[in-house]
Parts: structure tokens; sequence; C-alpha cells
């Protein structure tokens, strides 16, 4: 099995990079920075969301939102290592010699998770976008068992995608061209592995990404659609139903009536706020993940645009910056569940902020 080269250094001859490596690491430093003030407080929150969602009435939305948490807690985790690797690189630490080898290794495992959440969430919108157009038909197709081998399927099928790319290259130590007196720990990739990382890069993070975006808008437009219709549909009702003044009627019946319109209004408001919830994970994943989506087509159309290639500086600090929407978008859903959802506020407020604080309920 032959072997490539290095992708520590950029190949000679393929002309001047974009950006140098002195104000790459200037700007990358920065960008992690940011990275760490998102992704540190969304491990502990990500953390908190599985808690509650697992001590809660677990249906199939809730399977969900468990799996796309494990997902942004795991991605924050090996963010929240990348940024601080790459601060310590930034700032040329003596003894960070191999910390761009370290670097590229967490790109494995953050990729998986990052595409773990966004199959994740698309298959939230995709579920919560036909009970609204389907509402008879998908009645009992969306269950917690289906949806636990739903998201464990998405995860296997992206890990066997991810899994030949991970492992078409060695690490190997060579000495030091600078002193000659210590190790460089060096990435050497196989004749595989450019077909392999095509592979990725094009159907992982091209093809499926525009599916799933393509999902998502469709489905966050059925739902914002079928909310608005069934606010107008609250309103006429409410108001063919207003009292005829001087009227009397059957006391007994009026009063089984309204119970059991007390009921259906009850239900009818806890769906409407699901379908907020769902509606807004799918927006802010959209809204924050686009500038990856972007980012990955541009490795498609631009062969400089990769690590190894002419604009490899480039690609590193673009990517620290598109880690900065990454955790905030991992960041902010617990804030939506937390608007959105009684029994998950309600857990909190009782079991998690009420014992911080020493507050009684």
């Amino acid at each position: 099995m032959n072997e490539s080269k290095n992708f520590m250094s950029v190949p000679a001859g393929m002309g001047d990079p974009i950006i140098s490596y002195d104000v790459a690491n200037i700007l990358t430093g920065m960008f992690c920075f940011m990275v760490l003030v998102f992704s540190v407080p969304a491990v502990v929150l990500n953390i908190i969301n599985i808690v509650i969602f697992v001590n809660t009435k677990i249906d199939s939305i809730t399977v969900c939102f468990i799996s796309l948490s494990l997902s942004d807690l795991v991605a924050m985790l090996l963010l929240t290592k990348t940024a601080m690797v790459s601060i310590m690189r930034a700032f040329e630490v003596s003894w960070g010699k191999n910390l761009r080898t370290y670097l590229f290794l967490f790109t494995f495992g953050i990729g998986l998770s990052v595409d773990t959440s966004s199959a994740t969430t698309t298959y939230i919108a995709l579920q919560r976008g036909l009970c609204v157009a389907l509402p008879f038909l998908t009645r009992h197709l969306f269950n917690r068992n289906r949806s636990v081998i739903v998201c464990v399927s998405l995860f296997l099928f992206i890990l066997a995608c991810s899994t030949p790319r991970a492992t078409s290259f060695s690490l190997k130590n060579i000495p030091d061209p600078a002193d000659n007196t210590s190790l460089l720990l060096i990435v050497k990739f196989f004749e595989t592995w450019g077909p392999f990382d095509s592979f990725y890069t094009i159907f992982v993070k091209t093809v499926l990404v525009c599916i799933e975006f393509c999902v998502m808008i469709v489905c966050a437009s059925l739902i914002s659609y079928g909310m608005q219709s069934s606010m107008k549909l609250k309103l006429n009702s409410s108001t063919q139903a207003q009292p005829t003044v001087g009227g009397h009627g059957n006391t007994t019946e009026d009063g089984k009536s309204n119970g059991e319109d007390q009921s259906q209004k009850k239900k009818e408001a806890k769906e409407s706020l699901v379908m907020k919830q769902s509606l807004i994970v799918v927006l802010i994943h959209v809204i924050f993940t686009t500038p990856r989506m972007l980012a990955s087509l541009y490795v498609v159309f631009e062969p400089r645009y990769r690590v190894g290639a002419q604009y490899q500086n480039l690609y590193f600090v673009s990517f620290s910056s598109i880690s900065v929407t990454d955790s905030i978008n991992a960041f902010a859903n617990f804030f939506v569940y937390v608007r959105f959802n009684s029994k998950f506020r309600n857990y909190f407020m009782a079991n998690i902020y009420g014992r911080i604080f020493n507050i009684k309920s």
C-alpha cells in the first residue's frame, strides 16, 4: 500500500496563499476563543438537556431531542478540545509542534457528530412536517421505538460513510528537520485517501447536506403554514361559538360540552407548542449551519481550498469561524426547550435551578 504526501506542508509551486501563515494563526486564535465562549456552556447545557429528557415522558419527539443533544454534546466536547489546541498552536508554544496533527485527528469526530446532528434535525423536521401535512395518515406512524431505530440507523449510516476516510492514513514519527533532536508526528495518506475523501466531501458533505437543507426548509414551511391555518381555524371557531344573548340551554349538556372543549383546547395548545419548539430548533439549525454547507460546496468546486493545497490557511481560518456558528447552534437549543416545553421547564426549575439556588418549589 503506497503512501502519499504529508498534509502538514503546502506543495511547492502551488502559488502564494491568500492568507499568510502568521495572519492565519492570529485569526484562528480569535475564532477559537469565540468558540470556547459558547462551546463550554453548551457542554453543560446539553448534559442538562439529556438528563431532563430522560427523566420526562419519552415519546417520539423526545427521543429525537435526546439524540440531538447527544450529538451536540460530543461535538462540543471535541470542539472545545480543538479550540484549546488551536489557541496553543496560534501562540506557537515551544512544545506544540505536533498540535496541527492532533487538530486534524479531532476533525473526524467533530464531522461525525455534526453530520449526525444535522440528520437528526432533518428527521425532526420531517416528522413534524408530515404530521401537519398528513395528520391522519401519520398519527400512529411516529412512535418512541421507531424514532430510536431511525436515530440509531442515521448514526450508523453516517459512521459507515465516514469510516473509510478516517482509516486511510497512518501516523508516523520523523526527526524534526528544524533541529533533528526531537520527533515530529506527521500524517501519511494512503493511495485510498483521495477517492474516500472525495466520496465523503461530495456525498456526505454536499449531496446529503443539500438534501437535508431542502427537506428542512420544505418541512419548516409546512409547519409554519399549519400553525397559521390552525390559528385562523381557532379564531373562526371561537367567533362562531359566542353565546346568544338571552339564550337558554341544558345546563348539564353545556357543562359537559365546555369540559370537552377545554380538554380539546389544552391538547391543541400542547401540540402547538411542540410544533413551535420543533420549528425553531430546525430554523436555528438551518441558519447556523448554512456557512458550513457553503464552505463544503466551495471545497468541491475549488480544489485549492483544502488541506495540503494552496488555500490551506484560508481553509483552516474559515472552518474555525464556522465552528463558532456550530457552537452557537448547540448552545441555543436549551433556551428553546425552556421557552416552549413546559415539562422540560418545570423539571429544570424544580430539580436543577431550584437545587442550585436552594429554592423550594
